[in-house]
């Protein structure tokens, strides 16, 4: 993989704002502490891959095409703030600890053994399941949160 160059994060800059998919300039790339904040990023296939502190606030990931395919990743710190995935996502076995998923639309990925521990879900959509969140570590607090109110006694516990 090769680094972004002030050119092709210029050229990202304008796609941006033109509203044109940048799918073409991160593939292959090293993408760890960009910013792509309101950016369309219709493919997105990353497997062992150091995305963390990634800036991916307002952004449309994904289409009703293809598979966004995160496997194995560092996605530590990375802002998903209103971010929405579009069709089906795989967040499968990826370190994505202290990550913003605030009003984020992530009601269609498979979560599959990822630890979002000290995350922050606040107002997020996301799809409670077993086949989609097995293994997987959220934080206690966003268990807390969504049960209050509810007339079940649900008691959430970390786990290591």
């Amino acid at each position: 993989m090769e680094k972004i160059t002030a050119a092709v994060r210029k050229k990202i800059k304008q796609y941006i704002k033109n509203k044109i998919d940048i799918s073409p300039l991160i593939e292959g790339k090293i993408i760890k502490g960009e910013d792509f904040s309101y950016a369309i990023i219709k493919k997105m296939k990353r497997e062992e891959d150091n995305i963390s502190d990634c800036n991916f606030s307002n952004c449309l990931i994904g289409s009703d095409d293809d598979i966004v395919s995160l496997l194995r990743c560092n996605m530590k710190n990375c802002n998903f703030n209103s971010a929405k995935f579009v069709g089906r996502a795989w967040i499968r076995y990826c370190d994505a600890r202290n990550c913003n998923f605030k009003n984020a639309d992530v009601s269609d990925v498979d979560y599959r053994f990822s630890d979002f521990r000290d995350g922050d879900f606040c107002n997020s959509k996301i799809t409670i399941s077993t086949s989609a969140g097995v293994g997987c570590k959220f934080p206690v607090s966003m268990f807390e949160e969504l049960c209050k109110g509810w007339l079940l006694n649900i008691t959430a516990e970390e786990t290591e």
